[in-house]
C-alpha cells in the first residue's frame, strides 16, 4: 500500500480520485500552497497527482515547487488534466493522465508507477 496525494482544486473531484484508489492510503488536498507545504514540511507520498489547471498554481508549478525543496525521496509526480490541454499537459515531462478515466486505469497506472520506483530502488547498489 503506498501513499498517495491527490491534488485538485475541485474537492469532489479530488475524493472522487482518491476513492478510486482505496487499495492506497490516500490524502487530498485542493490548495496546492498546501500540498506543497505538506510535502516540504516532511510529510512523504510515494505517488502526487496533480491537476495541471488550478486557479491559484499549476500543477506544473507545484511539481517545479516540489523539485526545488530539494527532498530526500520526492514523490512521483502524476499530471492529471482534460483533453482540451493534451500538449501542455505533456510538455510536463511526468506521467499523464487524461480526464476522465476511469478507477481501472488509474490503478494500473499508479501500480505500474510504483513497479518501476521498487525496481528502480532495488536496482541501486547498497553501501
Amino acid at each position: 500500500m503506498a501513499r498517495i496525494l491527490v491534488v485538485d482544486d475541485q474537492p469532489e473531484v479530488a475524493r472522487s480520485i482518491a476513492r478510486m484508489l482505496c487499495n492506497h492510503e490516500t490524502s487530498t488536498e485542493t490548495d496546492p500552497r498546501r500540498a506543497i507545504a505538506r510535502i516540504a514540511d516532511g510529510e512523504r507520498f510515494e505517488v502526487v497527482l496533480l491537476d495541471l489547471n488550478m486557479p491559484t498554481m499549476s500543477g506544473a508549478e507545484v511539481s517545479a515547487a516540489f523539485a526545488e525543496a530539494q527532498l530526500d525521496q520526492p514523490p512521483i509526480v502524476l499530471m492529471m488534466s482534460g483533453g482540451e490541454n493534451v500538449d501542455s499537459l505533456f510538455a510536463t515531462g511526468r506521467a499523464v493522465l487524461i480526464k476522465p478515466f476511469d478507477g481501472a486505469e488509474l490503478r494500473d497506472l499508479v501500480s505500474a508507477i510504483l513497479h518501476d520506483k521498487a525496481e528502480l530502488a532495488s536496482d541501486r547498489p547498497r553501501a
